[in-house]
């Protein structure tokens, strides 16, 4: 497990970049925290580490559920389950690197990040691998 303090949103951004440099290209990882704690902006950082096409940015899908974007390593697959908690998105795994928010439990997530909010600017991130 790994534990970080983050301070900024451009700090989450950068955890995110730093992790994407170690993915292979077809993990999962699920993303852990309440509303406004970071996630989406901790997506940014992962499309940014993969190296995100341009004229792509990276949005919450929230009323969309998925969002899609090319890399230079594949495809970003950017799935939210806030709204539809049991929301099957098998179809995804191997075709990239999957980003999964509000995925509370599940066998298929390779990496777990949780965020608490310390504070108004600060987030402790904790990030788990499975073995």
């Amino acid at each position: 497990m790994e534990e970080h303090l983050i301070k900024s949103p451009e700090e989450m951004e950068a955890l995110g970049a730093s992790l994407a440099k170690k993915l292979k290209g077809s993990e999962v990882i699920c993303l852990r925290g309440e509303l406004g704690a970071g996630k989406t902006t901790f997506v940014k950082g992962l499309a940014k580490g993969l190296g995100i096409k341009e004229g792509y940015q990276v949005r919450s899908p929230t009323f969309t559920i998925v969002n899609e974007y090319p890399t230079d390593k594949g495809k970003l697959i950017h799935v939210d389950l806030y709204r539809v908690r049991d929301f099957d998105f098998s179809e995804f795994i191997g075709e990239g690197v999957v980003a999964v928010e509000w995925r509370e439990e599940g066998k298929e997530c390779d990496i777990i990040v949780e965020i608490d909010i310390v504070d108004e600017r600060e987030r402790k991130v904790r990030i788990f691998r499975k073995s």
